[in-house]
């Protein structure tokens, strides 16, 4: 069987021609551990011109998914033959294994592959201040401080603690622009992070504790690389730790 191989946007893909047999799955499995080695871990393999595979082929797909999941990416299959949507269907391989009818699908799906970031241990501060006058006539005009709790390629969660009882529900309602500052240790021992966000939703939790999902919409180029590279490195590093 031939593989064929290409990457793009954070996404590697794979072609089977032929037939999935046992002799091919090292060299299979060589096309995973390369690409977690570059820190690509969302893999879409298409399957259109696969001929046929065995048991042994299916649960390399197996592992190499759960291998994707330990570095917070995933694999999914696009274009099955009626073959392969048959073998998937009657083991079951479908309800573990994303399968699509196109590539295009599979990449849809992969833009939600690890949106909810990797998180941040210790109390890592988080300073907000509101843009807009219904936020700010609520929540003042100074700074007020959270703790970040996971961050990814595209946005934060952080917590905050209501003391002064404010109404949270006005305070963070989807949609509310915010401007962010926050360091990363991991990433630089001063540096100060600048990022102009919105609101995605927010949550009351015990003791008074808000935990808030918001969205970069304004970051400078080097700062969204770095914030980029900085997630990739930490899904590796948990990944490794994790297998």
């Amino acid at each position: 069987m031939e593989i064929l191989s290409a990457t793009e946007e954070g996404v590697r893909f794979l072609g089977f021609v032929g037939a999935f047999d046992t002799p091919e799955v090292d060299a299979f499995q060589a096309h995973v551990d390369s690409s977690i080695d570059e820190q690509v871990f969302k893999v879409v393999i298409n399957l259109g011109q696969m001929s046929f595979i065995n048991s042994t082929a299916l649960g390399a797909l197996i592992r190499a998914q759960k291998r994707l999941n330990q570095y917070g990416g995933d694999l999914a299959l696009a274009e099955p033959s009626a073959f392969a949507t048959g073998v998937f269907k009657t083991l079951g391989i479908d309800r573990k294994i994303k399968c699509f009818a196109s590539e295009a699908a599979a990449v849809e799906y992969m833009k939600t592959v690890g949106t909810e970031g990797v998180g941040v241990e210790g109390e890592q501060q988080v300073s907000f201040t509101f843009v807009d006058r219904a936020q700010s006539d609520i929540a003042g005009g100074e700074a007020r401080v959270g703790f970040l709790k996971a961050i990814a390629e595209g946005g934060v969660s952080f917590q905050w603690e209501n003391l002064d009882g404010l109404d949270v529900d006005k305070m963070f309602t989807a949609g509310a622009p915010l401007r962010l500052k926050f360091q990363l240790p991991l990433y630089h021992e001063t540096h100060t992070f600048n990022a102009e966000a919105t609101v995605v939703s927010s949550a009351i939790t015990a003791g008074g504790r808000v935990t808030v999902q918001a969205k970069f919409v304004s970051l400078n180029d080097v700062e969204r690389r770095a914030i980029q590279q900085y997630v990739r490195d930490l899904r590796y590093l948990k990944g490794e730790l994790s297998s």
